[in-house]
């Protein structure tokens, strides 16, 4: 699907995200952006307006859960970033 409809009061390109890889990066300013890459490494930052999107991370992100009390927070794995292991 590539058409336009009127989005947010525009014309704009509507193409299909289904079954796009992409990057949840966050942004400098605050907030996160899905960044989508095409073949010559050039990249576009989508917006998220989407509030419940599936994500599946795949398994040579690097990425851990870690959690404390009511803490939970989703960051790179334990190796990346060189962290002490509790009773090492």
């Amino acid at each position: 699907m590539k058409d336009s409809y009127i989005y947010a009061g525009k014309p704009s390109r509507v193409k299909d995200a289904s079954s796009v890889s992409g990057v949840l990066t966050k942004l400098f300013g605050g907030g996160f952006a899905f960044r989508v890459y095409d073949e010559k490494n050039n990249f576009v930052d989508y917006e998220i307006c989407h509030d419940d999107l599936s994500i599946t991370i795949n398994a040579d992100e690097l990425a851990s859960f870690y959690s404390h009390k009511d803490q939970h927070v989703l960051d790179h794995s334990p190796k990346v970033l060189g962290l002490k292991k509790v009773g090492s």
